[in-house]
């Protein structure tokens, strides 16, 4: 608790000294009783006594009053809170979906840490998570968690809970090299022929992995386009990672057009294909897990098609369809396909997106 000082000292509130018989102390105490920073030196030192005080008054006005509490679990609920605060300009707000999946991790580094103070975490805390996940089997997940954490960390700093931050320049796990996952147009097409024939949201569902391959979208976007991003000329996007980049418009191609009236024809609940083009049938947004059911049940269905007509065929996502679009765009000599993805430089797309399994290339003269 604080009390009101017995005499006037000049310091600001919640700054307190005391002069010892041989040490003086002086630091800034918060809300919850504990002390966000304490200086102590010699007390017959009175050239250094100075210093501190002026060093305390000068850092208290840079403490700020709302501090987490709760450890390491209150922090990251902080963080988010104020992560969901930023006004959208902000460079520094993720992205919803970005947040969606932080949300994930964070469970994951709270089952390690969520019973730790923030200042009880070290870098070999770090070290340790990273090894115990990587031999669980999911080092680039761990990698990802750990740079949350690192992130999150940031902030503690931001509120003068901690002075350097323990999850700094950590060597990560080694990225385990996997195949590139490239659907062929067969695979594909035997989807969007199951979904119809499957009927209702499945039929809802093949045609966004179409869509999404055409447009070369994220799964998050194609998801939430609404009916009225489509336009006499195309249909609009906007990126989901930075909604202030300016929109992409994808022109009608007969394929486009064709897919987006078949999806806008299929039959609903009352007034439920008003708003979003690829919502349930009472027009709300799937649920991931929503979503990740009846996507497995679809697939598997193909998959049984594709064995009676003797085809190879592998499960696919929503995400391995914007590669795809990525691909094939490039395979056909495309000139728009960074434009199409709304990235600022084709590194992304060589690194990430480029799944052509022979490139071609032309002599020299």
């Amino acid at each position: 608790m604080i009390r009101a000082r017995a005499t006037p000292d000049g310091l600001p509130f919640r700054v307190y000294e005391r002069y010892g018989k041989k040490v003086y102390s002086i630091g800034y105490k918060m809300k919850s009783g504990r002390w966000a920073f304490k200086l102590r030196c010699q007390v017959d030192d009175a050239n250094q006594v100075r210093k501190l005080r002026r060093q305390a008054i000068e850092d208290s006005a840079r403490i700020m009053d709302d501090v987490p509490e709760g450890g390491f679990s209150g922090l990251v609920t902080a963080w988010f809170a104020w992560q969901e605060g930023l006004p959208d300009t902000s460079a520094e707000k993720r992205a919803e979906s970005t947040r969606t999946e932080n949300r994930r991790e964070a469970d994951m580094l709270l089952k390690s840490f969520g019973h730790l103070e923030v200042g009880e975490i070290t870098r070999s805390m770090g070290y340790q998570y990273l090894e115990a996940h990587q031999e669980a089997g999911r080092p680039e997940k761990s990698n990802k968690e750990i740079a949350l954490a690192r992130l999150i960390l940031e902030y503690a700093i931001r509120k003068g809970m901690i002075e350097t931050n323990p999850f700094d320049k950590l060597t990560k796990n080694k990225r385990v090299k996997e195949a590139k996952r490239y659907v062929t147009h067969d695979e594909l097409e035997i989807v969007v022929a199951t979904g119809r024939e499957l009927g209702g949201p499945y039929h809802i569902i093949a045609l966004a992995l179409k869509t999404a391959w055409l447009c070369v979208r994220r799964s998050f976007e194609v998801r939430k386009v609404t009916i009225d991003a489509i336009t006499d000329a195309g249909i609009l996007w906007t990126d989901s990672k930075d909604p202030t980049k300016p929109k992409i418009l994808i022109e009608w191609s007969p394929e486009l057009k064709e897919t987006v009236e078949e999806a806008r024809a299929i039959k609903r609940n009352k007034l439920a294909g008003s708003f979003l083009l690829f919502g349930n049938l009472q027009g709300q947004r799937y649920t991931k897990s929503g979503w990740g059911k009846l996507l497995g049940t679809l697939m598997a269905t193909a998959e049984e098609h594709a064995r009676a007509l003797d085809l190879e065929f592998e499960h696919f996502s929503l995400q391995d369809c914007r590669p795809k679009g990525v691909s094939d765009k490039l395979e056909a000599g495309h000139t728009d396909t960074q434009e199409a993805t709304l990235h600022t430089d084709g590194k992304m797309i060589a690194r990430v997106y480029d799944r052509r399994q022979l490139k071609k290339a032309s002599p020299a003269a």
